[in-house]
């Protein structure tokens, strides 16, 4: 039985339809670890229960559309493009999402945010580096950038 509120999700089968293979954390190696290979099924885990396979399959689609990004499927990331996901509901139905998604290094934004040594957690700032790549101003907003630049 599941709690209220709580998704039933197969992280195993969400996990094989996107590429990803989900390895316990105590088998983690940071000099062998590969494009496709996640680590922390206690995160994976989390998102499905709290937000459902079509959530954690959108999250596993972002995160793998480029070689590169699918080696960055560490928790703060995961939980940074979840975050980004469920606060901008109307970036899932964008068109360019996943191109979108891939234009972005998301390795050089974890590298970054782990050498500033931010005194928030890693997933927060790098849902707002990643949001940044995503705000899209509203008129007033607009108008105030005009104005400033006058």
């Amino acid at each position: 039985m599941t709690p209220a509120g709580a998704h039933r999700c197969d992280i195993y089968k969400v996990a094989r339809q996107c590429g990803v293979k989900l390895f316990d954390g105590s088998k983690h190696s940071p000099t062998s670890r590969k494009a496709f290979e996640c680590y922390c099924k206690p995160t994976v885990r989390d998102i499905g229960r709290d937000h459902g396979e079509d959530h954690l399959r959108l999250v596993f689609m972002l995160m793998t559309g480029t070689r590169a990004n699918a080696a960055e499927l560490f928790a703060d990331m995961i939980k940074a493009v979840s975050a980004l996901l469920i606060e901008n509901p109307d970036l899932v139905k964008s068109p360019t999402l996943t191109k979108d998604f891939d234009a972005i290094d998301l390795g050089s934004l974890r590298r970054k945010i782990k050498a500033m040594r931010m005194p928030v957690e890693n997933w927060k700032a790098l849902y707002v580096l990643i949001s940044v790549r995503f705000y899209r101003p509203i008129q007033g907003d607009l108008l105030d950038m005009i104005g400033g630049a006058a």
